[in-house]
């Protein structure tokens, strides 16, 4: 990559003119995109959706395996009690306990845990393109702010050389007046117009820095941060290309732009959803064990009254259950089929959300587009203007450095040609971005060098 400057900029509160520094990097454009898509907030947020809609996936998952707790119960009775070992009352302080354990397995239920694995992977995998819908306003929002920049800066450049040559015609015509070859009147128009070029110099200058602070915003960078770009000798603009017709350009984008798959993986996981609630229309079949021992210090061994220990009590006491629950809907009030109705609805809804994205995008092409061929005809315009004007000045300098042409016409002259120069450095850079955006429809990478 070639460059013309190097700019080192510190923005300071207290000042609100250029000032040099030299800091220990360069930015250029692929790094501040980086970075300000790194540092965004709304993309950690959205990251954080992706994360929440992992573990929701993660949880989904979990729901076929076995579903498996333990559990300890221990009671003082003092009194008339049941002993809970042997059901029989007695009139005395007894200790109880039981402990066991509990399992139960989902064997049916409409698939209602299959279509809740999908809806969780489909909803990890919209988030994922909100990241980069996000990501992508991010890269339009700095290529815009970087490219102000460069046209800021090129204005400054302008102003710069306009403060230079005037300058040196006030040098030259005030010693015309010295020597008496020309009258004071035009030392002092030429006075007065260098007062102005300076006027113009130090809005460019305000003009620059106001945009840099803007791309520094747009980077989440701190107002104060030592900041530094490289400025890349763009090549002129092609005024004898074709773009593609917006219709094209709409055809390609509809496969590739995030917010479009968004919109249609929402309608994914609707459908799932409608999936989901529709399964509760089928019966369920679940199966379920349980595994369960108990003691009491009031326990006699019918065998060997002798033997009444912890080991023997959990042996005697051990049971095992397992069961088969077969669970028909019959009638839920109706909550069932107003949930089947709330996806049907929620579909339609993510329908005309998807639609409503297409015409944005739509028009966001068709708007690009027109900017594009808009831009390439001012700025078409605008080089025969800077063209004609230059020799028109060329001549009216030529006349007055000989004496043949007024202060007015010179200063004439070089406004004209200095406003000219001004619309198309400005016509240049709106023909690049409108390009690049266009490009950018069309799944084409960015790049500023």
């Amino acid at each position: 990559m070639k460059f013309r400057h190097k700019l080192f900029i510190f923005l300071l509160s207290s000042s609100s003119s250029l000032s040099a520094q030299t800091p220990d990097s360069l930015w250029n454009y692929k790094q501040c995109v980086e970075y300000a898509i790194e540092n965004n907030l709304y993309v950690k947020l959205q990251d954080y959706d992706v994360d929440e809609r992992t573990e929701e996936y993660k949880q989904a998952r979990s729901q076929r395996y076995p579903n498996v707790s333990g559990f300890y119960q221990h009671s003082f009775n003092r009194g008339l009690n049941p002993d809970p070992t042997t059901n029989v009352f007695t009139q005395q302080s007894i200790n109880t306990g039981s402990f066991g354990a509990t399992v139960g397995v989902p064997i049916f239920n409409g698939r209602k845990i299959s279509n809740t694995i999908k809806q969780t992977k489909a909803n990890i995998e919209s988030s994922e393109y909100g990241v980069e819908k996000i990501e992508n306003d991010i890269i339009i929002q700095v290529t815009e702010n970087y490219l102000d920049v460069i046209f800021k800066w090129e204005n400054v450049s302008i102003s710069k050389k306009r403060v230079r040559t005037l300058e040196e015609q006030v040098d030259r015509t005030k010693r015309l007046v010295e020597a008496g070859s020309a009258p004071l009147s035009e030392l002092l128009d030429l006075m007065s117009q260098f007062a102005d070029t300076e006027r113009q110099l130090t809005e460019a200058e305000n003009s620059y820095n106001i945009a840099l602070l803007t791309l520094k915003q747009s980077m989440q960078l701190d107002f104060n941060t030592l900041f530094s770009i490289e400025i890349p000798e763009l090549s002129e603009p092609d005024t004898t290309m074709k773009f593609v017709p917006s219709n094209v350009v709409f055809q390609e984008s509809m496969e590739i732009m995030p917010q479009i798959k968004r919109a249609e993986k929402n309608i994914e996981v609707a459908e799932f959803q409608k999936k989901i609630a529709k399964a509760d229309y089928y019966p369920s079949l679940n199966f379920n064990g349980n595994l369960n021992t108990s003691y009491s210090s009031n326990y006699t061994n019918p065998i060997d009254p002798n033997d009444n220990s912890l080991g023997t009590q959990f042996e005697n006491f051990f049971s095992q259950v397992a069961t088969l629950q077969l669970n028909i809907p019959i009638y839920s009030r109706r909550n069932v089929k107003t949930a089947v109705n709330k996806s049907k609805i929620t579909i339609k809804k993510n329908e005309v959300q998807l639609q409503q994205e297409l015409n944005d995008l739509r028009k966001n092409i068709e708007q690009a587009y027109i900017n594009a061929l808009s831009a390439q005809k001012t700025y078409i315009s605008n080089k025969k203007s800077v063209e004609s004007l230059e020799e028109q000045f060329r001549s009216v300098n030529k006349r007055f450095t000989s004496g043949a042409a007024s202060t007015t016409d010179y200063v004439v002259a070089e406004n004209n040609l200095n406003i000219a120069k001004a619309e198309l450095n400005r016509s240049k850079y709106q023909f690049i971005f409108s390009k690049k955006i266009l490009d950018f429809y069309s799944g084409k990478e960015i790049v500023i060098e």
